[in-house]
């Protein structure tokens, strides 16, 4: 079997890092070890197959084509004009099979009488892993991602932290357009970061934070920053995701952000051995239900079903 994934992006044509290739290229990669399967590559719109692959999977909402004989949708992303209307158009696109991370659109998807399986992010346990601490990263909290969730959120759940305590900060923060915000977080950037530094930060940090677009609380979707954290023994404060309370509890903390926040971190760092006792339950939760390996095993079940229909 051939397998690909494709993103709508053209190669190289966006500076930042996109979660997606990075997670994909894991999930290839773990796939090429599978039995059966010949081949499990990337593509892009300018660098699509030279000859017609078994299946594709589309990790946003471009449509099915000649390039390949089955059509997986695995959506990636969120829609401002409401994800469970541009669902309700892909699912009439021509799509052989469906795959969700957010539990919402899966439930939504099936009461609408599809086919589907869900299949949420997981971490790629040969870079996140614990590491050795390294004392540059010997922070008392840290955050790993780019300046796209808007003012509201940052100040909510990033902002009492950097002003309070000895915070790294890493990613893409631009300093326009102009506003005190941004002007703040564009100073305090260390700029971006690899994923086996990640691995380092977050194996050193005390406290690691996530927050979440407003779409994925909604829709009930687990970003890969829940996952990456807790695969390094990390200890994660993030806000609060449907699923991951359920999912993640006794394994990390959330906060409401704000003073809920500061009295999180406040408690924790005070706490030390309690602090690492739930970083150690998040670790083994990792390690049981939550792999990138896990995850392209239940991926690939699914794909040789696909493959299965005429």
């Amino acid at each position: 079997m051939h397998i690909g994934f494709v993103i709508k992006w053209p190669k190289n044509a966006i500076r930042q890092v996109i979660g997606e290739e990075l997670y994909a290229e894991s999930l290839c990669r773990e796939l090429r070890q599978m039995p059966g399967v010949r081949s499990a590559q990337l593509y892009y719109p300018n660098l699509m197959p030279a000859a017609k692959i078994d299946i594709m999977i589309h990790l946003n909402e471009s449509l099915p084509g000649p390039f390949a004989r089955k059509h997986v949708l695995y959506l990636q992303n969120f829609f401002q004009q409401g994800s469970d209307v541009v669902l309700g158009y892909l699912q009439k696109k021509g799509y052989d099979g469906f795959a969700f991370f957010s539990q919402r659109l899966y439930d939504l998807h099936r009461q609408a009488g599809y086919g589907g399986i869900f299949l949420p992010l997981a971490a790629d346990t040969t870079i996140f892993k614990p590491r050795e601490k390294n004392p540059r990263y010997d922070y008392d909290v840290v955050y790993v991602g780019n300046d796209i969730k808007g003012e509201e959120r940052t100040m909510r759940y990033i902002y009492p932290a950097a002003a309070k305590y000895n915070f790294g900060l890493f990613g893409n923060w631009w300093p326009y357009p102009p506003n005190g915000y941004r002007d703040l977080f564009a100073k305090l950037s260390q700029g971006s970061i690899s994923r086996e530094e990640s691995a380092v930060l977050y194996s050193s940090a005390k406290i690691a934070l996530n927050y979440t677009a407003e779409d994925s609380i909604y829709w009930d979707a687990m970003n890969l920053r829940f996952f990456e954290v807790l695969a390094c023994k990390g200890f994660l404060i993030s806000d609060k995701v449907p699923s991951a309370q359920r999912e993640l509890k006794g394994c990390a903390v959330f906060t409401d952000g704000g003073e809920d926040l500061i009295a999180q971190i406040e408690y924790y760092l005070s706490r030390p051995k309690e602090k690492d006792e739930i970083a150690a339950n998040g670790y083994q939760y990792i390690l049981q239900h939550a792999t990138v390996q896990a995850r392209a095993k239940q991926l690939h079940n699914y794909l040789q079903q696909i493959m299965e229909i005429n």
